[in-house]
C-alpha cells in the first residue's frame, strides 16, 4: 500500500513540475504576450519599422577652390526649436556627392546647408522623388532659371513729380476745379478733402497739409493726383487715405511722396491706381493698408505700416478681389509691417536693396509671383505660409527668406504636398536699420549646437502575461551617423532585473557589449541597484550629462544603421535565464522593442503604449494608416 502511495505522490510531482515547465515554455509565453498586446488583428505586412536609409544628390557650383560643409536637417533648422541634424559631409566647389544618411520612413523633405564660414551659409529645400532627395547650389541653377525668359515689370515712375509754374498758390481747401494747385505753407483742414477729375495737388518745400477731422483724402476720379514734394509734408490724423480709380492705367488717380518729404495716415485703401514713395511714408492703421486689384506701388526709400491698437492681424494686404486684375508691388526700398499680411493676385517685384520686414505672419496665398533683382535683397517675416499657386518668375533671381517658420501648404484635393522651389535661399539674417530709406543686413554667427537626429529604442524586458507593453524598460537614444560615429545614450530603465545592451553593425552576425561609464549593467551606468528604476516617470527627450553615452565608429560615411545595424538587449528572467529580445520583429509578429525615428517621448511606467498614443492601434493593424502615430498623443 506504501508502495503504491510512494508511486502516486511522485507521479504527481512529476506531473507538477511538468506544469511548471510549460508555464515558462517559449511558446507559451509568446502566445500569453499575443493576447496581452494592446493590438489585435495586426496588419500582416506590419513589420514595426518606421525608419529607412535615404540618399542626397546635392551639387555646388559656387567660388571656386572652396570646400563645403553640406548639413542635411530633418526639419527648418533656423526655427526656434531647432531641427536635428541627419548627415553632414564636404563637396568640393564644381563637385557632385551623395550622402546617405537615416530618416523616418515618412519623412518627404529635408532641409540642406551650404556652409563656407560661420556667416557664410544657407538653405534650401529638397523634396523626396523616387525615393531621392535632390540639391543645387549656386551657378547652375541661375543658368537654368535664365534660360526660361521672362516679361519684368517695369519700375513705375510718377507722372506728376514736378509743380508745373501756373499751378495756383492755395492757403485753405474749398474745393477744387480742373486744374493744378500747390501748397507752400501749413494748411489745416477740418473736413475730408476730395480729388476731382483733372485736379493736381503739390504740397512744395515748407508746405504741409493737415488733416484733423474724421474723414481723410479721396481720390476717385480719373486724371487726379496727389504729390508729396521734396520738403513738403500730408498729415491725416484720424482718417486715411483712398484711392479708387477704375479708369485705365494712364488715367487712374496716382499718389507721389517724394524724396525728403513725409507721409503720415491712418487706413490705406488702394484700387485701380498708382502709389509712388520715394520719401518716409508711414501707416498708422485701424483696419489696414489694403491693396485692392489693378494696384501699381512702388516702394523706393521707408514704408512703415503699424496698428493704432496694437493688433498684428493682417495690417498689409490685398483684398479678396479673385478673377480681377492683378495687383503690383515694387520695392527697392524698406517696407516694415508691425503684424501680418497676407498676398494673393500680386505681383512682387524686389530690386536693389529692396527689403521686406514683416513682424508676424505673412500669409503667401494664391497667385503670388516673386520677381528678384540683385542680391541684396530680402524677405524677413517671423513665419510664413507658402502655398501651391505662389511661383519665382521664370528668369527671377534667387529669392533670399529669412524667418522662424516656414509651412508649406498644399490643395487638400491633390496628392502630394508642395515643393518649396529651388530658387528661394533660406538665410538667417538680422537687419541693420539706421532709419535711412534702406536696410542692411547680414548673416547671424552659426553657434555650431547641431543636435544630431536619433532614434528611440525602447524595449520591454519580459515576454509574457505579465509584459505591459510600455516599452521603457531600456529606452536608448541612438544617434545618425555624424563623422563616422554614432552615440547611443542610455535614457531610462523600467526594469528591476539585470540587462545587457548589445549591438551589431553587419546585420547581427555579430554582436559587442555596450559600454556606459565602464558598466555594462544598465542599473550599473546610472549609479542606481538593480531594483530602482530611472526616468519612467517623466519621458526625457532631451538628453543632459546624466544620461551616460557611448560612441560607436562605424566603416564609413556612408554607412547605415537602418539597413545593417542591431540592437538587443539580454535581461535576466524569473527563473534566472538569459532572455535575449531583439529590436525587430517578424511581420505580423508582437514586437517586444519599438525602433521610433525621432526623440521619442516614450509612455510612462505601466502605461500601455495604446493608452499613451491611440493610433498606435491603427497603425499596427495597417502600416499605411496613421504612420506619425508617434507624434500624436
Amino acid at each position: 500500500m506504501r508502495r503504491g502511495i510512494s508511486i502516486l505522490l511522485f507521479a504527481a510531482l512529476v506531473s507538477g513540475c511538468m506544469e511548471h515547465e510549460n508555464f515558462y515554455n517559449p511558446e507559451q509565453t509568446e502566445e500569453e504576450a499575443k493576447k496581452n498586446f494592446p493590438v489585435q488583428d495586426i496588419d500582416p505586412e506590419q513589420d514595426w519599422n518606421m525608419t529607412t536609409s535615404r540618399s542626397l544628390q546635392v551639387s555646388v557650383n559656387e567660388k571656386t577652390g572652396e570646400t563645403y560643409t553640406i548639413k542635411v536637417y530633418d526639419g527648418y533648422p533656423f526655427s526656434v526649436a531647432g531641427a536635428r541634424l541627419l548627415a553632414k559631409e564636404t563637396v568640393q566647389n564644381g563637385g557632385m556627392k551623395t550622402i546617405k544618411f537615416d530618416a523616418p520612413a515618412m519623412l518627404d523633405r529635408v532641409y540642406v546647408m551650404r556652409q563656407l564660414t560661420s556667416t557664410d551659409y544657407y538653405a534650401k529645400a529638397a523634396d523626396l522623388k523616387n525615393g531621392q532627395f535632390t540639391v543645387t547650389f549656386g551657378e547652375a541653377l541661375s543658368k537654368a532659371a535664365a534660360a526660361r525668359g521672362v516679361t519684368r515689370a517695369a519700375a513705375i515712375t510718377p507722372r506728376y513729380d514736378i509743380c508745373p509754374a501756373e499751378a495756383a498758390d492755395i492757403q485753405e481747401v474749398t474745393g477744387f476745379k480742373k486744374g493744378s494747385y500747390v501748397i507752400r505753407q501749413t494748411v489745416t483742414v477740418d473736413g475730408e478733402v476730395q480729388i476731382g477729375n483733372d485736379v493736381h495737388l503739390y504740397i512744395e518745400n515748407g508746405g504741409a497739409l493737415v488733416m484733423t477731422g474724421a474723414k481723410g483724402l479721396k481720390m476717385n476720379n480719373k486724371n487726379s493726383s496727389v504729390s508729396v514734394l521734396s520738403g513738403g509734408r500730408l498729415e491725416i490724423q484720424h482718417a486715411g487715405l483712398i484711392m479708387n480709380g477704375n479708369n485705365g492705367n494712364n488715367e487712374n488717380p496716382e499718389f507721389y511722396c517724394a524724396e525728403n518729404s513725409v507721409v503720415s495716415v491712418g487706413d490705406v485703401d488702394l484700387k485701380d491706381c498708382i502709389w509712388v514713395n520715394d520719401g518716409m511714408f508711414t501707416a498708422s492703421v485701424d483696419d489696414g493698408f489694403v491693396m485692392g486689384h489693378g494696384v501699381q506701388l512702388q516702394n523706393n526709400c521707408r514704408l512703415e505700416i503699424s496698428s493704432k491698437k496694437g493688433s498684428k492681424d493682417d495690417i498689409l494686404r490685398t483684398a479678396d478681389d479673385k478673377g480681377k486684375s492683378y495687383s503690383v508691388f515694387n520695392n527697392q526700398g524698406y517696407v516694415r509691417v508691425k503684424g501680418d499680411a497676407e498676398w494673393e493676385n500680386l505681383y512682387v517685384n524686389l530690386a536693389g536693396k529692396g527689403v521686406f520686414d514683416i513682424e508676424g505672419e505673412l500669409d503667401l496665398d494664391d497667385d503670388v509671383t516673386f520677381t528678384v533683382t540683385g542680391q541684396n535683397t530680402l524677405i524677413k517675416a517671423d513665419e510664413i505660409e507658402w502655398d501651391e499657386d505662389v511661383e519665382i518668375a521664370a528668369g527671377s533671381e534667387t529669392l533670399k527668406i529669412s524667418c522662424s517658420k516656414v509651412d508649406v501648404d498644399d490643395d487638400e484635393d491633390d496628392e502630394g504636398t508642395v515643393k518649396l522651389p529651388d530658387y528661394v535661399e533660406l538665410v538667417n539674417s538680422d537687419l541693420i536699420d539706421n532709419g535711412k530709406c534702406t536696410v542692411d543686413y547680414e548673416t547671424k554667427e552659426d553657434e555650431d549646437k547641431d543636435k544630431p537626429a536619433v532614434s528611440t529604442f525602447g524595449f520591454e524586458d519580459v515576454v509574457g502575461e505579465e509584459t505591459d507593453y510600455d516599452f521603457n524598460d531600456v529606452v536608448l537614444h541612438v544617434s545618425n551617423v555624424i563623422d563616422r560615429q554614432i552615440t547611443v545614450t542610455l535614457v531610462a530603465v523600467g526594469a528591476i532585473n539585470a540587462i545587457t545592451v548589445q549591438y551589431s553593425l553587419d546585420n547581427g552576425n555579430s554582436y559587442s557589449d555596450l559600454t556606459f561609464n565602464g558598466k555594462t549593467e544598465v542599473h550599473d551606468a546610472f549609479g542606481i541597484p538593480v531594483t530602482q528604476m530611472k526616468n519612467t516617470d517623466t519621458p526625457i527627450t532631451e538628453t543632459g550629462s546624466d544620461c551616460p553615452s557611448c560612441k560607436i565608429t562605424v566603416p564609413g560615411s556612408d554607412f547605415s544603421f537602418a539597413s545593417t545595424g542591431r540592437i538587443r538587449i539580454q535581461a535576466m528572467d524569473k527563473e534566472n535565464k538569459l532572455r535575449t529580445i531583439e529590436s525587430f520583429a517578424k511581420r505580423g509578429d508582437v514586437p517586444y522593442a519599438l525602433c521610433v525615428p525621432v526623440a521619442w517621448a516614450y509612455p510612462k511606467e505601466r502605461q500601455r503604449i495604446s493608452d499613451a498614443y491611440p493610433a498606435f492601434g491603427e497603425w499596427g493593424q495597417n502600416k499605411d494608416s496613421s504612420p506619425d502615430w508617434y507624434i500624436k498623443k
